[in-house]
């Protein structure tokens, strides 16, 4: 008879470069939802000086992972074995001093509220927390579209053009204004997106149509952020053909798609199935700023 995973003693760990084959071929047992974490372990090698990866292992192997970003204030849990989830989410506690002091959590839902529940012993109360539902297209799913030549990566010129809308974006999905509450920071991440490519624009004579971001990108799935439309703009269905270009540009370098959306938001909803999206998981993501 084969061990059921959850049974045996748990240890936890911190992760290094020797440990990759071992955190690929978990993450590898579903590519798509892990894309995030997946792309970072390849663009650091677990040895990013200011992030830490903790495992928590039973005798069958990993049962639980935890990303701690050390300069994005990310944390990022993942794993269903929740016993194994509260010890990283322990951990997590510990690490709070080494975090900025605006964080986020953000990941599967019960790893997320299995987490919040430990920081909340600290005395810790998010400033917002989102429902959300993960969702991902599969190749052939998108239905046909007029074709969108006009959508382009931003070039350090458009500095002012992402600036401005990526403020108007946060304002309208996390309740803040970054040019007001880091704007430092905010600017800092401004150009890194003109100088990567990564944030995509269609514009025309009346200015801004659309945008969107590419938040990680794997052979196996590529993870999009970051949708919008002008509010005076909405409702003429350029969000829908934006977001088909990328989505068909995007497949052509990886196997599928994927984003996740706030549940309260039912024209984004409504948008993504309409192209071919569907459900894949609950997510939840928590938002703290300990400096107020």
């Amino acid at each position: 008879m084969v061990p059921s995973p959850r049974i045996g003693p748990l240890a936890v760990d911190r992760l290094g470069p020797t440990d990759l084959p071992e955190v690929f071929g978990w993450l590898d047992r579903d590519p798509v939802l892990n894309v995030y974490l997946a792309a970072l372990v390849l663009r650091d090698a677990l040895a990013a000086p200011r992030d830490e990866y903790w495992a928590v292992r039973r005798e069958a192997g990993i049962a639980a992972l935890l990303h701690i970003g050390g300069q994005s204030g990310a944390l990022l849990p993942l794993g269903d074995d929740l016993p194994a989830v509260r010890l990283l989410a322990d951990q997590a506690r510990q690490r709070l001093p080494f975090l900025p002091p605006r964080f986020q959590v953000i990941g599967p839902r019960e790893a997320v509220l299995t987490t919040l529940q430990h920081l909340e012993h600290s005395g810790l109360r998010s400033r917002l927390e989102r429902e959300q539902v993960y969702m991902a297209l599969e190749p052939g799913a998108l239905p046909p579209f007029e074709r969108l030549p006009e959508l382009t990566p931003a070039l350090p010129a458009d500095f002012d053009m992402a600036h401005e809308s990526g403020a108007r974006l946060r304002l309208e999905e996390l309740e803040e204004d970054p040019r007001v509450v880091d704007p430092e920071a905010y600017r800092r991440r401004v150009e890194e997106e003109c100088r990567d490519g990564h944030t995509w624009f269609w514009r025309d004579a009346e200015g801004l149509c659309f945008r969107a971001s590419v938040s990680a990108i794997t052979n196996d799935a590529a993870q999009i952020s970051g949708v919008f439309t002008p509010v005076g703009r909405r409702g003429r269905g350029l969000a829908r053909r934006g977001l088909s270009e990328l989505c068909l540009r995007l497949l052509e370098r990886c196997r599928a798609i994927c984003l996740f959306v706030n549940l309260h938001n039912r024209p984004a909803l409504a948008l993504y199935r309409g192209l071919g999206f569907v459900e894949r998981a609950d997510w939840y993501s928590a938002f703290f700023d300990i400096g107020r």
